[in-house]
């Protein structure tokens, strides 16, 4: 299956999370309304996510089995895609347990459709309620970004403890050196936010720090893992501008495209996105 066949099956799916799930979103609102206020906006997350299940599949198998982990599963937009095209593997999630969503029946039910089941847990401050070596696969995506940086150790270390030898981590983050930070560094701007805590959860930040691909590879070569795939791509153009047909969003569309046919523009994209296996005991 393509890429552009699976965002096809991925979209609803995302729309469908946000609706029922979002912090802001209106689920009583007319559908009409739903789609007008979000036209183009999900695309971002479309291809994130399509890109980590081609990654998924293509270093697991999609014939693949056994135990899945979600860090930070947020609204289900990766967690439930994982489980529609890896079917073999069991998959959890844990969440922070202030997130309005997590113990609400149809989210739980949601979960359920799909077979996946959820804890709760601060993983900045508690252990992976896991016993070691549980699972074949683990995804990081976009959280590692919102991590205080004195508790990165820590929770990088629970990651690998929990998963098997010959295991898979996928992860995915903003990209420290993008062109868009770079764009905005020159104009005196900062590529972060204050670390103020989230209204939402207390605990729960903002962008905090942004990682390179070196600093990651390098965090999980100490850990043990081998890094077997990374693609950099650029694809936050649905974040910018005020509507489809602006010119920010069209111009940014326009520069997605270049980018992905010269190489010496890739290492710039908005966010990276790596596979790492277990290849070596955790080194405590």
């Amino acid at each position: 299956m393509t890429r552009a066949e699976i965002e096809k099956i991925i979209e609803p799916i995302i729309r469908k999370c946000l609706r029922e799930f979002g912090d802001l979103s209106n689920k009583d609102a007319p559908m009409e309304d739903f789609l007008a206020a979000t036209e183009g906006t999900l695309r971002p997350d479309v291809r994130r996510v399509s890109l980590l299940v081609s990654m998924a599949q293509s270093v697991l198998g999609a014939s693949a089995s056994g135990e899945g982990l979600e860090i930070g599963s947020g609204y289900g937009y990766l967690l439930l895609p994982m489980a529609r095209f890896l079917p073999g593997i069991r998959w959890s999630a844990v969440e922070h347990p202030d997130r309005a969503y997590v113990n609400r029946e149809d989210y739980l039910e949601t979960l359920c459709l799909y077979h996946c089941q959820i804890v709760t847990s601060n993983i900045t401050h508690e252990p992976l309620p896991f016993p070691d070596g549980h699972f074949n696969v683990v995804t990081f995506s976009e959280v590692v970004e919102h991590l205080p940086v004195e508790r990165l150790n820590f929770v990088l270390s629970e990651i690998a403890r929990v998963i098997r030898p010959g295991g898979v981590l996928l992860a995915s983050s903003p990209n420290q050196v993008s062109l868009e930070n770079r764009l905005r560094i020159l104009r005196g701007k900062s590529i972060l936010d204050m670390p103020d805590e989230a209204e939402c959860a207390k605990g729960v930040f903002g962008h905090i720090r942004l990682y390179t691909q070196s600093e990651m590879k390098s965090a999980m070569s100490k850990r043990g893992f081998t890094l077997e795939q990374s693609v950099i791509e650029s694809n936050n153009s649905g974040y910018r501008g005020n509507s489809p047909r602006s010119w920010r969003r069209r111009t940014y569309r326009m520069y997605e495209r270049v980018e992905r046919g010269l190489p010496l523009l890739r290492v710039m994209g908005d966010s990276w996105h790596m596979a790492f296996r277990r290849t070596a005991p955790v080194d405590r």
